[in-house]
């Protein structure tokens, strides 16, 4: 068709759905749509863009209901209309020429061709409800849109599917290894990864120093380096699989429970105290559900189809932080963090690199959540005798379908009902949309809820994930090991989502026990250059601001006791974390950090408070108890105050320099007239601060 004949057809399209084509126009129409395929997909796209017979969106549908009634074998027909004159649409719509029409678009269309001549009748008025028909009634004034069902209907009335859809059963999985053997899994691991070196000509780097691994693995797990004394407890000990053991000791700690709680409460609800919940509420809950090992998908579970008060419903809190503006960041940040995947760009228009993420997936997601309402009460508080104003997440209780409502990019409202993985469900009485789309998640032998879990903490303890960008997987991301990331994944799902045996694995992995020095063989392995990870060595991590605080106040002498519960240490961290996050008012209600882990930040914030009290020999007690020991040297000194501060022993030559430095600061301050213990004291909290103040103390390597 060349561009006269398509403009000519056009505006024949054009004047028949106006209503004012000839019957000779018409004529020539309808022979053009039987006789050309390319004209008959253009008279479609142009209905569907400009008018069609059927409609309902914002309550129209049930006002002209009883004139076009919805046909049983096609429920759904998408269209717009104009917002023209509507009595001239409606005639036109009720002439002699629209039904032409729609007996060519019936006819010729594979899917209703059986039942053409029933569905004709239907669509035509009746002559008593054609006497109805008001051409000055409000209702039917500006621009309508078409649904797919109408409002005020329940989805039993209209689906085609009669049952509801049950999860996918996940198939009998097989696996290279056995899942169930912990050594077989880390066996996995390090075949994939060797065969990754191999493929790329790249050699490992060492394995790393007891003193290297003892701190990485501490403030991976625990958020915080180990103190003094536990540090010297490894050291000393003369077991081979030390390692192990400690690895297995920090799992089952209280420490580990309180760390990964704190993560996934900033993961899920920010670190800003803006938002109007209760994060001490979802904290506790996560403690809960990683100190007793939890299955992962049991979590996701609760927070996804929590309800109750931000106070009693500890998992409510998720969706109260981000159900607002038609729970389009509640969408949006559940497939961010669950499934990695980011979607919201598909909010508006087709996903730019995901083929598959269109307008109506994301909106098919986003319908999941459209049933689920805050509402506010006050209560009385018995403690202070204070009214207090507590949000609550609620199910609306009506079987009624609550579609969510969408323009596309052509102005056409659209609506979109509940559907993940190809699956259509319905409000049933025993389960909400939120509780089946839980059960979509995890349904299947490998679903992506595992693999997600699986990059997110491979990152966690490598600093880099297996794609480029931890939360954005799919086609368009491919995995730097593919297989590795099935492996484990299937693997996490046979251990019914066990979260300490997956981070087991992975830190007993041969990658995990690698020093972060580069040697020649690697040193092209820069995922920081853009490049996927190789995991040759252990990539370099700036600390987070929680596990920056909880070291400071490791080496300033406060016990992990008090650094793990919600004490004085606790309401001082939160009050200091402010000062860098403030919650964002967008549609994926952001966080906007400030917090970069440069080396000037770093060197800012540490010399407040925290490293002024740790590194003074009258207030940090690390110090106060290193160098008031009379029977070790001044050189067993330096070496307890670098164990402190980096877990490891000073190197000769940094001896060598300290020492010097340490005695001409003693020399200067006692020509000053001090006296000798005190200069020895403040000389030695001078390196202490130096210690503190080194950017390798505020990394993990």
């Amino acid at each position: 068709m060349n561009s006269k004949t398509r403009r000519d057809f056009l505006n024949l399209v054009e004047e028949f759905l106006e209503g004012n084509s000839s019957e000779s126009k018409i004529a020539r129409l309808e022979s053009l749509i039987l006789s050309n395929e390319e004209c008959e997909t253009l008279f479609h796209e142009v209905v569907q863009l400009h008018g069609h017979l059927y409609w309902d969106a914002a309550g129209y549908g049930a006002e002209l209901e009883n004139y076009f009634p919805v046909p049983t074998a096609q429920p759904v027909i998408q269209s717009t209309i104009k917002p023209i004159a509507w009595h001239r649409r409606v005639a036109a719509i009720l002439s002699t020429a629209a039904l032409l029409a729609v007996v060519v678009w019936i006819t010729r269309s594979p899917s209703v061709v059986d039942n053409s001549e029933s569905i004709v009748k239907e669509i035509l008025p009746t002559p008593e409800t054609s006497e109805n028909l008001d051409p000055k009634n409000d209702l039917l004034q500006g621009e309508v849109v078409e649904v797919h069902l109408p409002p005020n209907k329940t989805i039993a009335e209209h689906s085609t599917i009669e049952q509801p859809v049950e999860p996918i059963a996940a198939e009998e999985d097989v696996l290279p290894f056995d899942a169930a053997s912990d050594l077989q899994v880390v066996a996995f691991i390090n075949d994939q990864l060797q065969s990754k070196w191999d493929e790329n000509n790249v050699a490992p780097s060492p394995r790393a120093t007891e003193s290297e691994w003892v701190r990485r693995v501490h403030l991976d797990l625990l958020g915080r380096i180990p103190t003094l004394h536990e540090l010297e407890l490894f050291l000393n000990d003369s077991d081979a699989s030390k390692r192990i053991k400690l690895l297995d000791s920090l799992l089952e700690s209280r420490g580990f429970a309180s760390n990964f709680a704190s993560v996934w409460t900033n993961l899920l609800v920010g670190r800003s105290r803006d938002r109007d919940i209760d994060r001490e509420a979802l904290f506790t809950y996560l403690k809960g559900q990683f100190g007793n090992n939890k299955p992962w998908s049991g979590t996701v579970a609760d927070l996804i189809s929590a309800e109750g008060s931000a106070v009693q419903s500890g998992p409510a809190n998720f969706l109260l932080a981000h159900l607002n503006n038609e729970a389009v960041p509640a969408t949006a940040i559940t497939a961010r963090i669950f499934l990695c995947q980011q979607i919201q760009c598909s909010q508006c228009h087709r996903h730019p690199t995901i083929p598959d993420w269109g307008q109506d997936k994301f909106w098919e997601f986003n319908a999941f959540f459209q049933r689920t309402i805050v509402k506010e009460k006050m209560v009385l508080d018995k403690k202070t005798g204070e009214r207090q104003r507590v949000r609550q997440l609620v199910d609306t209780e009506a079987l009624k379908v609550e579609p969510a409502y969408y323009e596309d990019l052509r102005g056409v409202m659209k609506v979109a009902y509940p559907r993940y993985a190809g699956v259509d469900v319905q409000p049933l009485p025993e389960s909400t949309l939120r509780d089946q789309l839980a059960q979509l998640l995890i349904a299947g032998s490998d679903p992506q809820l595992a693999q997600a879990f699986v990059n997110r903490n491979w990152k966690h303890f490598f600093g880099h994930a297996f794609t480029r960008q931890v939360d954005d997987m799919g086609p368009h991301h491919e995995f730097s090991h593919p297989s590795l990331v099935d492996g484990l994944a299937r693997a996490f799902v046979k251990s019914d989502y066990n979260v300490r045996r997956l981070i087991r694995w992975i830190c007993l992995s041969d990658a995990y026990q690698l020093t972060s020095e580069s040697i020649a063989e690697n040193k092209f392995d820069e995922p920081d250059l853009g490049d996927l990870p190789l995991f040759t060595r252990m990539y370099v991590k700036p600390l987070s601001p929680e596990q920056l605080f909880n070291s400071l106040l490791i080496a300033g002498g406060v016990s992990t006791e008090e650094i793990r519960r919600r004490g004085s240490s606790y309401a001082q961290r939160e009050e200091w974390l402010q000062q860098f996050f403030v919650s964002e008012n967008n549609e994926e209600n952001g966080e906007v950090s400030t917090f970069d882990g440069s080396l000037p930040q770093t060197l800012m914030m540490m010399n407040g408070e925290l490293v002024k009290r740790a590194s003074d020999p009258t207030q940090g007690q690390v110090l106060k108890k290193i160098v008031s020991d009379r029977e070790k040297s001044e050189t067993q000194h330096i070496q307890d105050l670098c164990l402190a501060a980096l877990s490891r022993h000073p190197t000769p030559q940094e001896l060598d320099a300290i020492r010097k430095a340490l005695r001409n600061q003693i020399r200067l301050r006692t020509s000053h007239n001090m006296p000798p213990q005190l200069a020895y004291n403040e000389a030695f909290g001078d390196v202490y601060w130096a210690y503190l103040n080194s950017s390798e103390f505020s990394v993990n390597h």
